[in-house]
């Protein structure tokens, strides 16, 4: 997923993100790339590709040890010393705190980074800021953001963990305040790694003489940064910022301005290394690679980016006309045919990689499968939906971004972006051939709209890639698969206001329409090249499993990963009404 080509070259190496995935954008400053290099060995085992790691390639993880653990950081000279002590907990949690409340102290000041202070913002994340909000970026790898925390909004990490949600409590005593959380993990979703909402209970003590005491009750979660960061120069010694071993800390250990751990799991490989890694083995002969894997790395969400140097398929040519332009297929290992990619695995256990959600599972949200079972069941024999939908709707939409969204359009003089990076929310963009739903937005975003007639629209559906659906018509535009005449003429909605709900639920907007052809983005991007009678029709993806070195896959992951592929063949035959095929195979 790229922002248009006016804004690539400002973005290029940055992620852009909606509809809860990502891509590494394409612009110049990437022409530099470091060339990926091999990274493992490579098997087969049916249609399947065997990915196994070389040693130590993705570092190890640091999985969180202090379950039934109390940290107790007591000042001293403007640091801490900082030592595991034994396991206290009050069960007394006090009163909730509403969201989005700042905690006011009434009782005394709590000293820390060299102030006093009676306002403390208690995240929902697991974290205090004092002066002001402790974030991370979406897709920051929590062993790298727990550095570069340090310097930045003085805070307490008590379990940072973005994504967390549920109640935190307050009480405040006499010479001390006692803050509790009582969080889940994300459930239900496409990005998620658990069905249903795990609990994760832990508290701080923040003592008037400034002693900091974090206690964990239960804790299912197994990546967080816990620590304590003071501003730069809040302590006696600048320097005194350590990375610590928390489950080993002693009260010796100390004064630190600033102590931390980051627990995470393995690092996010090179993309362009997977790439080599899999093409120096098995030749040139995909055009599109999928990875899978045993284990975690350390990225909050359970989806992945994509990525990839657009190749040209079989014949290697550039593709031309779709705002997006062929770059560094050297650095992919490619002499043309690669296109796109994830860009790092996917885990076995998450839940899009499960076959059909749990039995009895549902949910009251429409960016979750859960909500869509009953309705998507009614139209199968068995009553189910169809097999590894998330997974479709994972592997359609990041496939998909080898061609959208990157285009604009010329209207009366003007320039429009019909993205970026996804189709905008107010691009009319139904599927001719949806997936498994009567009326289908886009796999890359924009929705289906009612013209009401009265300078109202009703959104018969959105711009979210669940569950799986098809892609529009500007889609198989190009993709290569219809003509421009084919592409009837759709509009943009743009100030978009919300005006209520009609009978049927259906969201109801205020907006101004403004009609779009084709030759509208012909007048921008110039015309689809290969046309429709020489662009690509059959293409190949790289089902690929991976494992740590000295590991063989697990039967769940051969059998899951053996599923999605036969589905994937399915879906995309069907979303392009057959004017294209996919094959996966490793011959």
């Amino acid at each position: 997923m790229t922002r248009l080509l006016s804004a690539l070259a400002a973005a290029a190496g940055a992620w852009c993100l909606v509809h809860g995935s990502a891509l590494v954008t394409q612009g110049v400053g990437l022409n530099r790339q470091t060339p990926g290099k091999p990274i493992g060995t490579i098997a087969t085992r049916g249609d399947l590709i065997v990915f196994t790691l070389d040693d130590g390639v993705l570092g190890k993880a640091n999985l969180f040890d202090l379950a039934k653990h109390t940290l107790r950081f007591t000042p001293e000279r403007g640091g801490y010393r900082v030592e595991n002590a034994a396991f206290a907990w009050d069960g007394d949690f006090g009163a909730e705190v509403p969201p989005r409340t700042a905690v006011s102290l009434r009782n005394f000041s709590f000293p820390f980074s060299g102030s006093q202070w009676n306002a403390l913002a208690v995240e929902t994340t697991g974290a205090i800021g004092f002066g002001g909000g402790v974030t991370i970026g979406r897709f920051d790898q929590l062993q790298n953001a727990a550095t570069a925390l340090v310097d930045k909004t003085p805070s307490i990490c008590v379990f940072m963990k973005p994504r967390m949600s549920g109640p935190k409590f307050v009480k405040e005593l006499a010479d001390r305040v006692v803050i509790t959380w009582t969080l889940t993990e994300p459930a239900g979703g496409i990005q998620d790694f658990t069905w249903k909402p795990t609990v994760n209970r832990f508290q701080a003590v923040l003592s008037k003489d400034g002693t900091i005491q974090m206690s964990y009750d239960e804790v299912a979660a197994k990546d967080a940064i816990v620590g304590v960061y003071q501003a730069a120069g809040a302590g006696p010694d600048p320097a005194a910022v350590a990375a610590v071993d928390l489950s080993d800390a002693k009260k010796a250990d100390g004064p630190f301005t600033t102590v931390y751990e980051s627990f995470h799991y393995l690092t996010l490989p090179n993309h362009r290394d997977l790439t080599c890694t899999v093409l120096s083995a098995l030749g040139d002969k995909f055009d599109f690679l999928a990875y899978y894997a045993d284990f975690r790395v350390d990225n909050q969400e359970a989806g992945t980016p994509s990525n990839g140097p657009l190749g040209g398929g079989p014949t290697g040519g550039a593709v031309t006309g779709i705002g997006a332009e062929q770059k560094n297929l050297a650095s992919y290992c490619t002499q043309g045919r690669f296109q796109w990619q994830y860009i790092q695995p996917v885990y076995v256990g998450s839940n899009q990689m499960q076959e059909y959600p749990p039995a009895g599972h549902s949910d009251t949200s429409t960016r979750n499968i859960g909500s869509y079972l009953q309705q998507l069941g009614r139209r199968t024999p068995d009553g189910r939906i169809p097999a590894y939908d998330y997974a479709l709707s994972q592997i359609g939409h990041e496939m998909g971004h080898r061609w959208s969204a990157f285009v604009s359009a010329r209207v009366n003089g003007e320039t429009i972006p019909l993205g970026p990076t996804h189709w905008a929310r107010g691009l009319q963009a139904p599927a001719p051939f949806p997936f498994q739903r009567p009326t289908e937005a886009s796999a890359m975003g924009g929705g289906v709209w009612q013209d009401n007639l009265d300078g109202t629209f009703t959104q018969l559906d959105d711009d979210y890639y669940v569950p799986a659906t098809g892609f529009s018509y500007l889609d198989l535009y190009l993709m290569g698969l219809v003509t421009p005449s084919e592409v009837p003429d759709f509009f943009m909605l743009r100030n978009l206001e919300a005006a209520g709900r009609d009978a049927n639920g259906r969201p109801i907007f205020k907006a101004d329409r403004t009609k779009i052809t084709i030759q509208d983005v012909i007048a921008v991007h110039g015309p689809r090249q290969p046309d429709v009678d020489h662009a690509q029709k059959q293409f190949n993806t790289g089902m690929v499993v991976m494992v740590e070195h000295g590991k063989t896959p697990s039967r769940e992951l051969i059998e899951r990963t053996t599923g999605i592929r036969a589905a994937w063949i399915d879906y995309f035959a069907a979303v392009t009404g057959h004017r294209a095929s996919m094959t996966a195979t490793v011959k």
